[in-house]
């Protein structure tokens, strides 16, 4: 009679404490997860910072949380689990009733690209590890990680005069610093441009011949195909990688020469379901391709690294296309063209652009098309 009586408290009590972590676990339990930057670059080592609190006297045993995140951010010491792009981070507490408890994780940011903790779970039991209870916890912790620039000699656009300036075929107003030569007045010319010696000499009035100058800008050109024949999706995306990183080297080296500097691309940083279903007859997304304004200084150029971490491996137009579209009438006086082919529509576009007055560079990071002259004098190849 008395054993029974023992086994009747022991289930009793059993049963409570069942019952009273099934209703008060989550109560009073808060968690929350964030990354120590908001932004970082390839490469670079942060924390994901995990907090819990327990603002209750109940005390949990055994606390598990498992985090659903990109799997190229690299957990250390974790025994996580990759499936596809996304990556499992288990963790493991103990919590006792009012407590908080702090767990920070080393991350390796391994690629460029935006990322977030897309989903937090929580587990916990009762005492006995009888009932296991689970709720989603906070999972709004978001990442940006940049493309890593790559410093080469090669990559950096050369400042053709110490001034900055450079000779261009017409502007709105002659520059009074640069002249060459001399040549007859004409009766519209101001006063002060009067060549009094050579006056003298020819016997009739002479002026300065004065040359039109624009400071040096730069448009730099990301051709998002791997593939001279690819539809949309890029079939060599560590290729393209590589032509984005090379892309960020030149846009970083812009900052120490105090160049005006826009990006152009055929791609688009819209997630890709948001815009493959928008595509015109043509299959082609152009009023959704890449184009900034022309700026200078460091907030520009990290808008401009911004963008070229969220670039999506989808090219937006063929790029033969896209260049027919642009027309050789860029706006700046240098243009950097970097891709991952060399096709005959790229020198022609280069050339076209240079009897405008623009001088073209192609960097080339991969394969030269059919009866193309890669010899030419705009192409430089680039090993990454």
């Amino acid at each position: 009679m008395e054993f029974l009586a023992v086994l009747v408290i022991i289930g009793a009590v059993l049963a409570f404490q069942n019952r009273l972590y099934k209703k008060n676990a989550f109560r009073r339990l808060e968690y929350h997860c964030r990354f120590s930057v908001s932004q970082a670059c390839e490469g670079d080592e942060i924390e994901l910072i995990e907090e819990f609190s327990n603002r209750k006297w109940l005390m949990l045993p055994w606390l598990k949380t498992e985090i659903t995140t990109s799997k190229w951010l690299d957990f250390a010491g974790s025994q996580s689990v990759v499936t596809g792009d996304t990556r499992y981070v288990p963790s493991f507490f103990t919590i006792r009733g009012q407590q908080q408890l702090t767990r920070r994780w080393k991350v390796t940011c391994l690629k460029r690209g935006e990322f977030s903790i897309d989903r937090v779970t929580i587990v916990t039991t009762d005492l006995l590890g009888y009932s296991f209870l689970s709720q989603a916890g906070e999972s709004g912790a978001t990442l940006l990680v940049l493309p890593r620039p790559l410093a080469h000699p090669q990559l950096a656009p050369l400042p053709r005069y110490l001034t900055g300036d450079i000779f261009v075929r017409r502007q709105l107003v002659t520059d009074p610093f640069f002249i060459n030569g001399v040549r007859p007045y004409s009766g519209r010319e101001p006063m002060n441009t009067i060549h009094w010696n050579a006056t003298a000499r020819e016997q009739q009035l002479m002026v300065f011949q004065q040359e039109y100058t624009a400071r040096q800008s730069l448009t730099v050109l990301l051709n998002i195909q791997s593939r001279e024949y690819e539809q949309h999706e890029v079939t060599q995306k560590e290729q393209i990688e590589n032509a984005i990183r090379v892309c960020a080297g030149v846009l970083d080296s812009t900052l120490s020469l105090g160049m005006p500097v826009q990006l152009l691309a055929n791609g688009t940083t819209a997630p890709v379901e948001q815009w493959v279903h928008r595509m015109g007859a043509s299959g082609s997304m152009t009023g959704q391709s890449i184009a900034t304004g022309e700026r200078w200084g460091k907030a520009h150029v990290e808008g401009l690294l911004q963008i070229l971490a969220r670039v999506q491996l989808q090219s937006t137009e063929d790029f033969g296309s896209y260049l027919t579209r642009l027309g050789p009438q860029v706006g700046s006086t240098d243009l950097i063209l970097i891709t991952a082919y060399l096709s005959q529509p790229m020198l022609d576009f280069a050339a076209a652009c240079e009897e405008g007055g623009c001088q073209v560079h192609i960097l080339l990071l991969g394969e030269v098309s059919m009866g193309v002259n890669e010899n030419d004098p705009h192409v430089t190849r680039v090993a990454v």
